[in-house]
């Protein structure tokens, strides 16, 4: 068993130590597409440029005749076409220095009957000013984004750690003594996973294992919150058994709220 100790957790939960980055990754939006509709183009309109783009296909594998990119200057490039494969994250390849885009077009199609969602993963880097000029900051992006702060949507950083390989991996977050928390969110990291047991243990030495999407694959850059029970919330440690489902590694971010 690998253990973790968040000796600085106090510091870090008063004093406002930035979120460490691991990775810069945002889901800025979805698009859904049809079994065998591909000519049926389906268009995501962006908030500013951008330093790199992932694609991840979501409930089925799909398959795109070409991805086209419409750039500031009015021009438009085809940046991906092939397999998206289901839970898989996907590297656009962006051409030279054209990071500007202001519109993606889809002409793609799922492979299962019910269709697909292809989810759209963004690395906006130095371009974060740019993205809250944008006209639709207020309406949009800004609840897209969580820029600036330690604390997320009322989430507070706790701490993070690292999954490697093709099978679960266990590690046990301690260094809590006894806070108080009215929930934890898990927040996966270069990769989506998949946790097959998460248990807290309480200050009162009891444990509780924790439910968490009944055993569903946890996005990359998504929140996942996990209740704790009404009758417990001073946690002393965390006990994960987790691994990543798209890459050989993952690095699951902690997060508490009270």
């Amino acid at each position: 068993m690998k253990t973790t100790r968040l000796a600085v957790l106090a510091a870090v939960l008063t004093v406002g130590v930035s979120v460490p980055a691991l990775a810069d990754w945002d889901r800025i939006g979805t698009v859904d597409v049809s079994r065998g509709r591909d000519r049926d183009v389906r268009n995501f309109d962006f908030g500013g440029s951008v330093e790199s783009l992932r694609l991840q296909a979501d409930h089925s594998d799909i398959n795109c005749r070409s991805v086209n990119a419409t750039f500031g200057n009015g021009r438009t490039r085809n940046v991906f076409s092939g397999n998206l494969r289901q839970g898989s994250m996907t590297n656009v390849d962006l051409p030279g220095r054209d990071r500007n885009i202001t519109r993606l077009a889809f002409n793609c199609s799922a492979d299962e009957r019910r269709g697909g969602t292809i989810r759209i993963f963004a690395d906006v880097g130095r371009y974060r000013s740019e993205w809250m000029r944008s006209p639709n900051w207020g309406a949009l992006w800004a609840h897209t984004f969580n820029w600036g702060s330690n604390t997320v949507n009322n989430w507070q950083y706790a701490g993070d750690a690292r999954f490697e390989g093709r099978n679960d991996s266990e590690s046990t977050f301690t260094g809590w003594r006894g806070r108080n928390s009215d929930a934890i969110a898990l927040k996966p990291l270069g990769a989506s996973a998949r946790c097959s047991r998460v248990t807290a243990t309480f200050q009162n030495g009891r444990t509780q294992n924790l439910a968490l999407h009944n055993g569903d694959i946890l996005q990359q850059g998504e929140f996942n919150s996990l209740d704790l029970p009404g009758d417990r919330r001073n946690l002393t440690s965390l006990y994960m058994k987790c691994r990543a489902t798209d890459a050989r590694a993952v690095t699951i971010q902690i997060y508490t709220s009270k």
